[in-house]
């Protein structure tokens, strides 16, 4: 029953968002959803730059370190 409650809330909130984005693109359900697509293409891009700066981090021990700038020389006399 709990579950039931929580659906039909997650449904009316849905709804809400629905029309929030159709009545924010004039009421063309259309542009709605172009509007809704551009956003998401926005969204893979930048988890794809995000991903792409994650794995040289996870490899290098550090996020946002390149070689070049790290202040350490590889061959450091002693």
């Amino acid at each position: 029953m709990v579950e039931q409650a929580q659906a039909a809330c997650d449904t009316d909130q849905m709804e809400a968002d629905v029309t929030a984005v159709i009545e924010a693109c004039g009421g063309d359900p259309r542009t709605a959803i172009k509007a809704l697509l551009i956003e998401q293409l926005i969204q893979e891009q930048r988890i794809e730059r995000l991903a792409a700066a994650l794995s040289f981090g996870y490899v290098r021990g550090r996020i946002g370190v390149t070689p070049h700038n790290t202040g350490l020389s590889r061959h450091a006399t002693t």
